[in-house]
């Protein structure tokens, strides 16, 4: 969807956890690297374009999703 200068998008994105530790440094958990966990989450994101080119990014995406696929969080 778009108007003047403002593009909005909503996405789906996700992946596996190959990396490092995730949230290592909070009270809830974490997650050793590189657990194999599979994530999916969706997001909005709302772009400012000035002469083709992305000046402004904001954006949302469901992050507690991902934080209860990785189990750092219970799901109910």
């Amino acid at each position: 969807m778009a108007e003047g200068d403002y593009v909005v998008g909503q996405w789906e994105g996700g992946g596996t956890h190959t990396g490092p530790i995730v949230f290592d440094d909070v009270p809830i958990g974490s997650v050793p690297a590189a657990s194999g966990k599979t994530l999916r989450f969706t997001g909005t994101t709302v772009l400012k374009v000035v002469d083709g080119l992305i000046v402004e990014e904001v954006g949302l995406d469901d992050g507690v999703k991902v934080l209860q696929q990785l189990g750092i969080i219970p799901t109910e």
